[in-house]
C-alpha cells in the first residue's frame, strides 16, 4: 500500500505549519512543502520554484494551513487536478 502524499501550503513558515506537518506525518502522509529560498540567486530560484511546482502536481492533495488565497500553490494544484483541502479535511480523510 502506497503512502498518500500531501503538499502543505501556508502563508508563512510558522509554528502552525510545523504542527500541521507533524500531524500529517503522524496520520501517515508523506509531506512536502515549499522550499525555503531566502538567500539564493535568481537562477537557483527558478529551479526551486520548478521543483515546488512538480511536487504540487505529484501530490495526492494540497493541504492548506491558514489563508492561502494569495499563494500560487492552490492555483497550480487546481490546474493539475490535485484536490485542495484544509488540514482538518485531510486528517479526517486519513482516519
Amino acid at each position: 500500500m502506497r503512502q498518500p502524499t500531501a503538499y502543505i501550503a501556508a502563508p508563512a513558515r510558522s509554528a502552525a505549519l510545523a504542527a500541521a506537518t507533524a500531524a500529517l506525518i503522524a496520520a501517515g502522509f508523506l509531506v512536502t512543502s515549499a522550499t525555503a529560498a531566502d538567500t539564493i540567486d535568481a537562477d537557483d530560484l527558478v529551479s526551486v520554484v520548478a521543483d515546488d511546482l512538480d511536487a504540487v502536481a505529484a501530490a495526492d492533495a494540497l493541504v492548506t494551513v491558514g489563508d492561502c488565497s494569495a499563494l500560487f500553490e492552490p492555483v497550480i494544484a487546481d490546474l493539475y487536478g490535485v484536490p485542495v483541502v484544509t488540514l482538518a479535511a485531510a486528517l479526517a480523510g486519513a482516519r
